[in-house]
This record gives structure tokens, sequence and C-alpha cells, in this order.
């Protein structure tokens, strides 16, 4: 079943101060406005697709019946099947007796197998609607919903409560029971009253036990005051690194609070260090592939816990009510917050919060920093940007993961990469590796083009069919029309008309690699080939998960040079980079420099 509705986490804002737009208080009635119908609902209500309608009490959409089952009329659908299961039983009992009698069994099965065969067919039938009426009489005693069961996750008034067990509205079994098939006697329930109360007897039953849970999830952090943390921080365009002091904001009921064990070095660092893009705040502690072990949950967080080895690349937060985020492309919300060079959604505030006081004259200067993350021991991030890692792939090599390796995923995935294609990739490099690691996983005939035949052997070694020298002009003659799909990873300026002419009729040249200069095609080249040219940027957390995941099945991480994370190193990095002696990326050993 496929729903969308104001339920779901992707349509309501975790924010406190959005979620006053979403929920109206009257009469002590809590009305959550759905975003489809545009109308004000009462609590429990969810949207379903199909019907293009908000239903009460929603538990699902049957098709057979082709309407929604919801507090209206869960009892009829319970009678309905306990009617299927009476004459599905009754049809047993009839098939039973038309048997007609052999003595030896050969002649018996050959006479009866259709019997037989519908026999099967009853019985099997009778346990699945057995199996239905069961979990439904469950749920009528529980005052409970298929979809509040399976989708608790991501319904807002269910993975806000204290306890991830605790039904909020069950009232017992016997009153549960009554009003399920007795409600149209009755006056309607008003569910909100019975939530407050129940949330409200929870709470009292079980502070003591989560002020003590608290201080064990805490692992030692202080709630009420802000972490200090320390990182490597620029201060100018030109200036090298250096030791940086600062605080991590307060971690929030949905913040997730990580130790960081490593980071990987993005060639973008570099771009946003030295201003290039010319849009850098100072100071600046860069860094947006990190990874590390989950020390602290807030009370709200459901999909992670203290030990977890987690994530978090160049998003930390979006409006999660428009297109793209509805579609789980968070990237291309127009109100994106980066990892850094960004702030929160008030467009003010600094990403995490960014301030640095110091004391001068005894008046306290507050100093706005943009960028406070990855090269450092701590970081604070909302749930929904966090990415679980898979415990068989090594922290530092899965790093580089949250930028290269989700880059090079998302258009491979978005175009069907697979066994039938001939892939292209142009530049081995921090990306142009992982593209070929991925396009070796899915299946795909995979190509290495460079500039350097001195990395044929590389290409090789990780898995590349062919190698093509992009300088060889007899070389890039003989593959043309050769490639369903191309994925230019260099952001150096480069003839980009050369490449698209190795494509096939109606093929994809999709590029990630940030040009500093505008890419020029004759409008020839498009009209005789048809291309799809096309780019594309990081991925949604969705897809991010499932990268991880994909990576984690296959083994896959990236290849990296692991260095010691301190100023003067990463200074060093920052030139080999420039100069592409690195194999293939550069990663911060965090955790050793601030043990």
């Amino acid at each position: 079943m496929v729903s969308t509705s104001d339920d779901d986490d992707d349509h309501d804002h975790e924010n406190e101060g959005n979620e006053q737009h979403q929920r109206v208080t009257t009469n002590n009635n809590y009305l959550r406005k759905c975003l489809l119908c545009n109308i004000e609902q009462p609590l429990r209500s969810h949207h379903c697709d199909f019907c293009n309608r908000c239903v009460l009490k929603y538990d699902h959409h049957c098709p057979y019946l082709e309407t929604c089952i919801g507090e209206y009329n869960h009892r009829y659908f319970w009678c309905f099947l306990l009617t299927t299961d009476i004459l599905i039983v009754w049809s047993i009992m009839l098939s039973s007796g038309s048997f007609v009698p052999f003595s030896d069994w050969s002649s018996w099965l050959h006479i009866n197998k259709f019997r037989l065969f519908a026999m099967h067919v009853l019985i099997i039938s009778l346990c699945a609607t057995t199996i239905l009426l069961c979990i439904h009489s469950f749920f009528a005693l529980t005052n409970s919903t298929t979809w509040e069961r399976v989708s608790r996750h991501r319904i807002t008034y269910l993975n806000r409560l204290p306890d991830e067990d605790l039904n909020p509205f069950h009232q017992g079994y016997c009153h549960n029971f009554f009003y399920s098939f007795l409600c149209h006697r009755i006056k309607e329930q008003q569910w909100d009253i019975v939530y407050k109360r129940r949330v409200e007897e929870h709470v009292t039953l079980s502070t003591t036990a989560n002020k003590t849970e608290e201080k064990v999830v805490s692992n030692g952090v202080n709630h009420d005051s802000p972490i200090a943390t320390k990182g490597f921080a620029v201060e100018s365009d030109s200036s090298p690194f250096k030791l940086f002091d600062f605080e991590r904001r307060v971690p929030k009921a949905d913040d997730v609070f990580i130790r960081v064990h490593y980071c990987g070095i993005c060639h973008s660092d570099i771009h946003q260090a030295k201003n290039e893009w010319h849009t850098a705040k100072y100071p600046m502690v860069p860094g947006h592939e990190i990874t590390g072990v989950v020390e602290q949950v807030g009370s709200n967080v459901r999909n992670f816990r203290v030990g977890d080895h987690v994530g978090v690349g160049c998003m930390v937060d979006s409006c999660l009510h428009c297109n793209s985020c509805k579609k789980n492309l968070e990237q291309y919300c127009p109100d994106t917050c980066y990892t850094y060079n960004s702030t929160e959604l008030d467009k003010v505030t600094p990403t995490y919060g960014g301030k640095y006081h110091y004391e001068k004259k005894k008046k306290i200067i507050i100093i706005s920093i943009m960028l406070l993350v990855g090269y450092s021991n701590f970081i604070t991030v909302k749930e929904r940007f966090v990415c679980k890692i898979p415990k068989n792939l090594p922290l530092d090599g899965a790093a580089p993961l949250l930028c290269a390796g989700i880059t090079t995923y998302s258009p491979l995935r978005q175009y069907n990469v697979g066994k039938n294609t001939r892939m292209g990739v142009i530049g081995l490099g921090g990306l142009g590796h992982m593209a070929v690691k991925f396009g070796v996983a899915m299946g795909a005939d995979v190509t290495v083009i460079s500039t350097s035949e001195s990395k044929r052997d590389n290409a090789t070694k990780l898995g590349a069919k062919a190698f093509l020298v992009s300088k060889d002009a007899e070389q890039l003659k003989g593959a043309e029309n050769s490639f369903n799909f191309i994925i230019d990873t260099v952001s150096a300026p480069h003839d980009v008309v050369s490449m698209i002419n190795l494509l096939s009729f109606q093929g994809v040249y999709c590029m990630v690699g940030a040009s500093p200069k505008p890419v020029e095609i004759p409008t020839f080249v498009l009209l005789f080939k048809r291309p799809i040219v096309t780019g594309s940027l990081i991925g949604g957390m969705k897809e991010t998960q499932e990268m991880l995941d994909f990576c984690g099945k296959h083994g896959i991480t990236c290849e990296i040079e692991k260095i010691e994370a301190t100023p003067e190193q990463i200074n060093v990095a920052y030139d080999r980079t420039l100069k592409s002696d690195v194999k293939y990326r550069f990663v911060l050993d965090i955790l050793n420099a601030f043990k």
C-alpha cells in the first residue's frame, strides 16, 4: 500500500517550530492537517491514495472490496472474514463427500485429481482467511490497526512516544472489543483525549526509569550545556589548518549524537576551504564524509541505538514537504541544509548552531561560524539524516561512500545500469573508481576512459573490461557508438563532445564532476544522436541507505589512504589531492587524534 499523509515523516516536519502549523488545538481536540486533502483531520486519520480521502482509524486498503478498512467498517470486515471462513469450511465438507471410492490408489488419484486440487485450494484459502481473522481479532481486542503496527516508526503521534511498545489507545480488552463491534451505538470516541491520558499515565509511571536510562544512553554527555568539541579549522582562504575548540549544540529529542571516527577529504572540501566557490565563511571546519559510533540518542529517536555504526553525508535537514522531499530526493529541496557552509531552515542560524564565544575586555563576542563539521570529534545530527553503516564494512573505508559513493551510485540506479549495459567511466579518481566498483557489482560491461595510460592496471584490478586513453584519437574513433551509459566524474575542463560521440543512439551521458567552466555542446551532436545529457547531485537519504546496504551485501568500500589527523597532515593531504597523488581518497583518523 503506497500512501501519503501527515502521518508520514516524509510529510510531517519534525521541527518543533513548524509543528504548530500542522496541528491545531480546538476544544481539546488535536486536528492534523492532511497535506493532500488540505483539510484538518482528527487524530488517527490517514490519507489513502487509492480512495483519495482520509480514513479515521485507517487499517488498510482492500483491493478485493475496493474500499478502505477503517473505524466505521472494521467490524464489517471482521464479519466478512468470519463468513468467508464458514463458507470455506462448508465447501470443504461438501468436497470431502464428493470423492469417488476406488480399490487401488492410482485409480483413485486419477479419478479424483480435480477434487483433490479443489480441496487443496480451499484448505490454503481457509488458512489465509483464518490468519487474517485472528490478526484482525487481535487488532479489535487491542484497539490497534495494521497501519499503526507496520508503520509505527513513520507515524508522528506514535514514533514520538517515550516507549516504542506503548499502545496509547488500549483501554482494556473488553472495552476495546465492545467499542470495535458496537461503536455505532455509543458516542464517537475522542481519540486525542484517550491518547493524552494514556501517554500521561505512562510518563508518570516511567519517569524514574527514564531518568536512569537517560544517564546510560547519554554516555556521560551533559544534556544541559553545549558540548565541548575539538576540530581542525582554517581561518581564511590562504591560511593552513590548525587546532580549533568550539561547542556543539545540545542534542534535541530527534537528534543523534555521534563520536566521529573517520572523515574523508573530498575535493569540494578544498574548494570550500580555499573559497573557490566564493561562498565560504571563516573560521571553517570542513568535512562531509563522516563515519562514527552513536553515543547518545534523543527521546524521539527510534531507528538508532547507542553503539550503532553510522554515517553522515552532505545534508543535515530539508523542508520535508516539497515534491522533492516527498519523493525522497531531499538533495533537490529548495531549503536543503547542507552539512557545511549552510544555514538551518530559518536561513539565519548557522548549521549546527555554529557560534563561537570569546571574551574581550569583559564583553562576550559572538562569531558566526558556518562550517563546523566533519574534521572534529563530535557531531549532532537529526535522525532522518543519519545512515546506518553495515557492521561488515570498516568505518574508514566506508567514510567516502557518504559522498563519492552515493554520487556515483545514484545515477547508475536512476538509469538502470545492469547486465546489458555497456558503461563508460571517465576519470579514475575518488568518484571514478567508485563508479567502476558499482558498475561491476551491477553486472555492467565497464570501460574506463582516462588521460593517463598509467591507470590501465588499476582499472583492470577494479574490474573494468577495457581501458581507453582519451588523448588517443584512434582509440576514441574505434570506440564511437559503443556505450549505452557514460558517467563523467572529471571536474577539470575537458572535451565533452568527443566523449558524447562514444555513446550509442539515445545513450545517456551523466556528469557528476563539478566543472568550474560552462560545457559547450554543438547542436548537431544533439540532433543526430539524440543523447540524454544530464547531471546528478549526490542522492536522497533513502537512496543513500540503499547504497550502503548494497555495499554491505557486495563488500564494497572506497580505496583509501588513511592518515593521521593533524593540521600538518591535512595540509599535506590537500596539496597531494590537488596533484592527484592519492589512491583514491584520503581519510582522517579522527578517533585517535582526540583520544
